[in-house]
């Protein structure tokens, strides 16, 4: 039996596994998420040429491998002789697992996870809604370069990220380790501006990526900053597929690593442009999760007057622990 990891690897690294089976009566099980970032590539000839797609993608595309809820209702909807779907959880909160359950995996996922581990954030001060461990945090903020660099960051975002960590671990009521936190975001210099103000907080164990270097992780804790805030660049970033627009599959990966407790900052202005994005915000403003920045005209929020000292106090959060420049 030949056995492959095959979600994240290239469709020939696949057929190495395949090739080492001894005779005809073998078996070959690739196992991974078609849901989920597949292998990472840098060659642009490699892309034109397909090998983003995963062998394990490509073969769930086939009609033999067609899910089939009339023949299979009682297998997952797939041939029990070839596709065996999991659908037990062990990581999250039903509310953090709701929304990606219901757009990626036909709403069949089931929790399975320690109530104890789960469940102990639920009454967090700051949750906009106690018991709805979800926070879309809406800011307007601005997406900066600096110098040459190809890479943006958000100094409003930044800020925001540390009054959530500080609002976490300064709670005596929820105790969490700095190592029970994770910050994704998908630019390297925000990662950089993140690192530079929680190193200065004393906060140094605390993990800072991308979403490909969470991929098969978990934390009880996930704070995701988005960065982009032009709405003037939404169609380049659509076209290029930068950051976390138009890439379902990253999107799925980040709003999947946490436990207990998920945070996402960002412009809803951009993000709405994105179906996944959309079906976020509204899911948050359905459940109360939502907070910040008003979204007008936008169902389940009427729009109000912004906070007139929203921007000093950001201004001042920045001259205090170093403004990004």
């Amino acid at each position: 039996m030949g056995f492959s990891l095959a979600g994240q690897a290239t469709e020939p690294e696949c057929l190495i596994s395949i090739c080492l089976i001894g005779d005809e009566t073998g078996q070959i099980v690739l196992a991974g998420d078609p849901m989920q970032l597949g292998a990472v590539l840098r060659s642009k000839y490699s892309k034109e040429y397909g090998l983003e797609l995963s062998f394990l993608e490509r073969l769930m595309s086939r009609p033999l491998y067609d899910r089939n809820e009339a023949i299979f209702a009682d297998h997952g909807c797939y041939d029990p002789l070839l596709v065996t779907k999991l659908v037990d959880n062990y990581r999250s909160h039903p509310s953090i697992l709701g929304l990606p359950s219901e757009l990626f995996y036909h709403g069949e996922l089931l929790v399975k996870a320690d109530h104890h581990l789960t469940h102990r954030l639920c009454n967090w001060s700051m949750l906009p809604t106690k018991h709805f461990p979800v926070i879309f945090h809406g800011v307007r903020g601005t997406d900066l370069r600096e110098g040459n660099s190809p890479s943006w960051f958000n100094p409003v975002e930044t800020v925001q990220v540390i009054r959530y960590l500080q609002g976490i671990l300064n709670d005596p009521d929820v105790k969490v380790d700095p190592e029970d936190i994770g910050i994704i975001t998908p630019y390297r210099k925000q990662v950089e501006k993140i690192r530079l103000l929680i190193d200065k907080l004393g906060m140094a164990s605390i993990k800072i990526g991308s979403v490909e270097e969470f991929q098969g992780q978990e934390r009880q804790v996930i704070i995701i900053s988005t960065v982009r805030s032009s709405e003037k660049m939404i169609g380049f970033d659509k076209k290029h597929t930068l950051g976390f627009l138009s890439n379902p599959k990253r999107f799925n990966v980040a709003i999947t690593r946490a436990q207990s407790l998920l945070i996402i900052i960002g412009n809803p202005y951009v993000l709405v442009q994105d179906e996944y994005w959309q079906s976020l915000i509204q899911y948050c403003i359905d459940h109360g999760g939502y907070t910040g920045c008003s979204i007008p005209g936008y169902e389940g929020l009427e729009e109000e007057e912004g906070n007139p000292n929203e921007e000093s106090a950001i201004s001042s959060d920045l001259s205090g622990l170093g403004e990004p420049g």
